[in-house]
């Protein structure tokens, strides 16, 4: 996991992950980035951690090679349910985002976004209709709002939806909306047998809920950080070495357990 494992809130690598991302690497070891993030700045970070294995992008919806970009997996939200979604989301009054292409598509233009954009190299496209703009499936949807408003909108998805989409809370005020097809969990699974890996051969590691799929599949499972009681229960390993250095400690405690 990127966010909250490796990138501090700061949105900088923590210190020594880099080191220990090379010890990994010198011994063998491929290493990945499962994340929520987009894949202009998951390539970016995978550059800096010297990261040349596929990466996992979007909560698992897409796998993309480092450098190159070739596509290796790819679960959309489907065109009929990306507009069921898009119009819950209107009920609730939430600001929508649609991730098509490797860009961002808004109904408004915030500021925040366009900061976004700007510091990751990621195309802001703003339309007058989303659900209208559509003509093929959107890798993931996103909401920002209130608490209320995210609760309200989840609530709602939950019920209309259900087992059809994943809903990943990022933060109070910002939601994703994934096919339930994508996830971390499944991701990797796709990713180990195309690199062939079996399953008792895959590590993950992660602090949040949405690592519980990846977690649970693994051959082992670490949970770093201050996490919840639900992502320390799909653990096989809990680390509670401080919020920045947790990764670390994983690290060595995996390697020495490992061996030579």
């Amino acid at each position: 996991d990127l966010d909250g494992t490796v990138v501090n809130r700061e949105g900088a690598i923590v210190p020594g992950a880099g080191d220990a991302v090379q010890r990994l690497l010198a011994r063998g070891v491929s290493v990945t980035l499962a994340t929520g993030r987009m894949y202009q700045p998951s390539n970016r970070f995978a550059a800096e951690l010297n990261i040349t294995a596929p990466l996992i992008c979007y909560q698992g919806a897409l796998i993309r090679e480092p450098g190159n970009g070739e596509v290796l997996w790819h679960k959309p939200v489907p065109l009929p349910l990306a507009r069921t979604v898009i119009a819950e989301m209107r009920e609730t009054g939430v600001h929508i985002y649609a991730y098509v292409d490797g860009s961002i598509w808004v109904e408004e233009a915030r500021e925040a976004d366009l900061s976004y954009a700007e510091r990751n190299g990621v195309e802001l496209n703003l339309v007058d209709d989303l659900a209208g703009l559509l003509d093929g499936p959107p890798t993931e949807i996103a909401a920002r709002g209130t608490p209320a408003d995210i609760d309200r909108l989840i609530a709602r998805l939950r019920g209309c939806c259900g087992s059809e989409v994943i809903v990943n809370k990022a933060h109070d005020s910002f939601c994703e909306i994934a096919c339930a097809a994508s996830g971390k969990g499944n991701a990797l699974e796709h990713l180990a047998g195309r690199l062939g890996f079996p399953r008792s051969q895959t590590v993950a590691i992660g602090d949040s809920p949405n690592d519980v799929s990846m977690l649970r599949w693994a051959g082992l499972g670490i949970v770093v950080g201050d996490a919840s009681d639900e992502v320390r229960a799909a653990a096989d390993w809990v680390i509670d070495h401080g919020a920045e250095d947790s990764f670390c400690h994983a690290v060595a405690q995996l390697l020495d357990a490992g061996g030579d």
